[in-house]
């Protein structure tokens, strides 16, 4: 190998390692605790304002990883105006710590349960498999966290986006019966053109609490938003009836959830 190569290659390494440290320098936004701390990096008990002395310093991370969440009206609405609406919900899971370095970007192990679900087009309950009347819970569910907009602002606006774990049967989001199983409904990839994730905004942003408030919207079966800040992926459920053809679909909802101690979504 000539001299011209081996510099080359040096070269290719140093940038790919300062890439990586600057990457990891600001990966936000993640979960932790803003706490009070002598010759901390922050003047302020949110942990958005440098300062010397500073008082304060941001802890990636959770040490009380679970949460749950409850809310009020929550409608599924196909491309094509069908819909099933539940009178209220209900979830539970945890923040995922990954890697060797404390930092919670993800959640995990999320189930969500809506009760009171019927699909007014037959004027029927709707029930998962095993539940009772008008009682739908979701499979398993994961996902991670990221900006919708105002990525480095002073105003970002942060999203959580939810997806089937790999171990949820067929990949779905859920599945369900209504009128003692006249319709099948399947909530999930489908088409595989942007069924198989959701997002919906987070917030509020850097401030510590013990709640946080997630809003799901949409209308013509656009879910609002379908992506990511810089990313092309898309977001948005799909679903379908008797094994018919996919749909898209959106989801309408406000949940707040409650974690098991004060944290930050620090963005």
């Amino acid at each position: 190998m000539n001299r011209m190569r081996i510099v080359g290659l040096c070269l290719a390494a140093v940038f790919a390692l300062s890439a990586f440290a600057t990457s990891s320098a600001f990966a936000k936004p993640e979960i932790g605790r803003c706490v009070a701390k002598a010759g901390g990096k922050y003047t302020n008990s949110s942990c958005t304002t440098k300062g010397k002395p500073g008082t304060f310093e941001f802890l990636k991370n959770a040490v009380k990883k679970g949460f749950t969440s409850a809310g009020g009206e929550g409608v599924l609405e196909t491309a094509g105006g069908t819909k099933v609406i539940c009178t209220a919900q209900r979830a539970k899971g945890e923040y995922l710590e990954k890697g060797s370095t404390p930092s919670t970007k993800e959640v995990h192990h999320v189930v969500a349960t809506f009760t009171g679900c019927t699909l007014p087009l037959i004027g029927a309950p709707c029930n998962t498999a095993g539940k009772g009347s008008g009682e739908i819970v979701t499979n398993e569910l994961e996902g991670k966290m990221a900006y919708i907009s105002g990525k480095g602002s002073k105003t970002p606006k942060v999203g959580q986006e939810l997806k089937p774990a790999k171990t949820a049967p067929g990949k779905l989001f859920a599945s369900f019966e209504c009128g003692g199983g006249a319709v099948k409904i399947e909530v999930g990839q489908g088409t595989g053109k942007g069924g198989d994730c959701i997002i919906a905004p987070v917030g509020p942003a850097n401030t510590m609490s013990l709640h946080a408030t997630e809003t799901y919207s949409g209308s013509g079966g656009k879910q609002s938003p379908q992506t990511f800040e810089g990313s092309a992926k898309v977001c948005n459920l799909e679903s379908r009836a008797n094994g018919g053809a996919w749909e898209r679909a959106t989801q309408a909802l406000v949940t707040e959830i409650t974690n098991e101690e004060a944290l930050e979504i620090f963005a």
